[in-house]
């Protein structure tokens, strides 16, 4: 009898502890270590020196792409610039607003549509105007800030707080350059204060989802890689398809026969050694003297 009521219990003691205990493992967080070794074989890794990572990072590929460190980096700047230029506007367009309606009180306009036309004008000029001095600052200060993080990571190899404490401090400086040594003092003290939140921050999500900077840089650089291999792929079998004329000419003209490139180069250089044992053998002989 105990033995049926444990039998039917325990599913339902698994639903209720699952309940309590979300994060119980299971069998579907097992994960194929050994299948993911092999990816990360592929990655160059640690026989790459910091130089040669930066020139990677720096370099174009064969489709004029930039790499993806580089292209993060821009992406940070666009919505730095993006956001900075939403907020400068809003604030700038109430201000303007503001201010219309106060120093207007008192004129008399030909008719509301010249008031709401003037009205207009004014806010989306301040818009503008506060677009673009609140979005160039922003999109600086987030170029700078993840520029100078992914740089000091690519070249370590590695992330860690360091590189975060580093970019908010030559970043917050930098952003009061204009204020002398004492403002550049306080903006790097005041850049290194949240650089180091912001780095703990992502460290923190990355601890939490299992995963790590490189992980994620190795991934996106296998998912290009595919995709790459993908387009060729498709190119070559969609070239083998179609007819070139001009290969079909060639092939009339001086037959199927296809040249080896190593065999004409191996050619070329047996020759050469075969003049310079020839040329060699002649200068060694004595010269006859001339006969009178």
């Amino acid at each position: 009898m105990f033995r049926r009521i444990v039998k039917f219990a325990t599913p339902g003691v698994a639903i209720v502890s699952a309940g309590l205990f979300p994060f119980a493992p299971n069998e579907h967080d097992q994960v194929d270590h050994e299948s993911m070794q092999k990816m990360y074989a592929d990655a160059p890794g640690d026989r790459q020196t910091g130089k040669e990572r930066l020139y990677l990072m720096f370099s174009v590929d064969e489709f004029g792409r930039v790499s993806n460190e580089i292209n993060s980096i821009y992406q940070a700047g666009f919505l730095g610039f993006l956001v900075g230029a939403c907020y400068g506007g809003f604030i700038s367009s109430r201000v303007a607003y503001m201010n219309f309606m106060e120093r207007n009180q008192a004129t008399a306009f030909k008719s509301s549509f010249e008031a709401k036309r003037k009205l207009q004008d004014q806010v989306t000029l301040t818009f503008a105007k506060g677009a673009f001095k609140w979005g160039w600052r922003l999109a600086l200060f987030t170029t700078s800030y993840i520029g100078i993080q992914t740089v000091i990571s690519v070249y370590r190899g590695k992330s860690s707080i360091y590189e975060y404490l580093v970019a908010g401090g030559v970043t917050g400086a930098m952003y009061k350059f204009n204020m002398g040594l004492r403002g550049m003092t306080s903006g790097g003290l005041v850049g290194l204060s949240f650089g180091g939140i912001a780095g703990l921050l992502s460290l923190a999500i990355l601890r939490a989802t299992g995963t790590t900077m490189e992980e994620v840089r190795f991934w996106q650089y296998k998912w290009q890689d595919n995709r790459d291999q993908a387009i060729r792929d498709s190119i070559a079998k969609q070239s083998a398809g179609e007819a070139d004329p001009l290969l079909e000419g060639h092939h009339e003209k001086f037959g199927t026969a296809n040249l080896d490139l190593d065999k004409v180069i191996a050619g070329s250089e047996e020759t050469t050694k075969e003049v310079e044992v020839k040329v060699a053998a002649v200068a060694s002989k004595p010269e006859e003297p001339a006969k009178k």
